[in-house]
């Protein structure tokens, strides 16, 4: 049984029937995921480069044979005579290379192209990781936003009620009411929108993982933001350049075009090659008529270039000029590399001080709006002043949880530029998750 599929039967018979997480559809998407899926047919389909390297070195045979029926005449003496006779043989011949320096570089190139290839995969792997964490966390996102917009939404009629009762009472005023009312409309708004964006976030990640999950789990009350270990952000740039796999793919590009510029010089060179061939034929021309020959044959074949119009010479510069270009590209992928990395490592322990900020925002204003409520009722505040705090609340609470995906974010991101992104990873995000459900539909 083909190992994808195996997992996936193993995966299938652990999947509970409720909440999908991160974990679950990340297994997934391994094993259905059609960009991940591409992935890996690419990565196979690189790594035959080794054996197509190899394979110039390798000896050449071939086979022919050939059966002809030929009919003319041949003229002897002045007398025409006919010809009708059938033609036929068969040959192997064999070539072993035994100088080629072209030969020699399409060898080596062709294992850079199969550990570029790898080193391709390893980048969009841990990629489509990052991708699938963007969208599951979308959807998360998108559904938080639809609970709040709704609580927002029932706090904003809750009020325009008070304000109508106040007002029949002859305590409010008119004003009061059209606030509340276009406070509440306002929220009805945006409480589309987010039902809008999950419909989206949804989809595309069914897109990714190839179904649409019936429900996933959300994110724990609870929320830990350990330090980073390491600490140093010079360590986790030295560790970035060392093993990130987009700066590996360049070096290999780069190693590659450098194996080019020996190729095209190496067109200067001769070529030495060991030939052996076997042939048997009857009547194979008018000469050998009604003859049967049997014969083989050994020895060393030289081919010596001496001109081919300047073409060697042209290509040696254009493959020099393609090696730069790929040094620089590999210097240029290098500081994406060092600058995302200390984007995403910025991101962590900013994120976290976020974090705790937010959470004191929402606790704050949560008391905050008790006290305008208390303060209205007593006649110190305004119904405007209410609408405020609740407004404020409700932001405070969206922005804490987006807070928290985005350090999730972070450090899938970080562990993805240093090129360490792996199950340990999925799986401590992983354990943020909760048993809460999120229904997707």
């Amino acid at each position: 049984m083909d190992r994808h599929c195996l997992l996936f039967c193993l995966f299938g018979l652990a999947l509970p029937a409720s909440a999908m997480d991160l974990k679950q559809a990340w297994d997934l998407l391994q094993y259905q995921g059609p960009i991940y899926r591409a992935a890996v047919h690419e990565k196979e389909a690189g790594e035959e480069n080794r054996a197509i390297g190899t394979a110039g070195l390798l000896p050449q045979i071939n086979a022919t044979a050939y059966e002809n029926k030929v009919n003319g005449t041949q003229r002897q003496n002045g007398i025409d005579n006919d010809l009708d006779y059938d033609a036929k043989g068969a040959a192997v011949r064999l070539r072993q290379p035994l100088f080629n320096k072209q030969k020699m570089s399409e060898y080596r190139q062709g294992k850079q192209r199969a550990d570029y290839s790898v080193a391709v995969f390893d980048a969009k792997s841990q990629d489509a990781a990052v991708r699938l964490a963007e969208r599951y966390f979308d959807v998360l996102l998108a559904s938080e936003t639809i609970t709040l917009a709704k609580s927002k939404l029932d706090a904003f009629e809750e009020q325009l009620a008070s304000a109508n009762r106040r007002h029949e009472l002859g305590a409010g005023t008119i004003t009061d009411i059209d606030e509340s009312a276009a406070r509440r409309d306002l929220a009805d708004a945006e409480l589309i929108e987010a039902q809008d964006n999950l419909v989206v976030a949804t989809r595309l990640l069914e897109e990714y993982i190839g179904e649409t999950p019936e429900s996933l789990t959300t994110l724990r009350p609870t929320f830990d933001t350990p330090p980073l270990q390491p600490s140093n952000l010079q360590d986790w740039l030295v560790k970035a350049q060392s093993d990130s796999p987009l700066i590996h793919a360049r070096r290999y590009t780069h190693d590659l075009a450098e194996e080019e510029v020996n190729r095209a010089k190496a067109g200067h060179w001769p070529t030495l090659d060991f030939v052996a061939g076997y042939t048997a034929g009857e009547s194979e021309t008018i000469s050998t008529l009604d003859q049967r020959n049997r014969y083989g044959s050994i020895g060393l074949e030289v081919n010596v270039p001496i001109y081919s119009g300047g073409s060697v010479s042209a290509l040696s510069r254009q493959a020099t000029a393609n090696r730069e270009k790929a040094w620089e590209e590999l210097n240029a992928t290098r500081q994406e590399v060092i600058s995302g990395t200390t984007r995403e490592f910025r991101g962590i322990q900013s994120g976290a001080a976020r974090i705790h900020a937010l959470e004191r925002a929402v606790d704050s204003n949560e008391k905050s709006l008790t006290s305008t409520r208390k303060s209205f009722e007593n006649g110190f505040s305004t119904n405007s002043d209410i609408l405020d705090a609740e407004e404020l609340l409700y932001g405070a609470r969206r922005d804490l949880f987006e807070a928290k995906v985005r350090y999730l974010m972070s450090r899938l991101r970080l562990a993805s530029s240093v090129g360490s992104l792996g199950d340990d990873d999925i799986n401590h995000v992983n354990d943020y998750l909760g048993p809460e459900l999120l229904v997707t539909q």
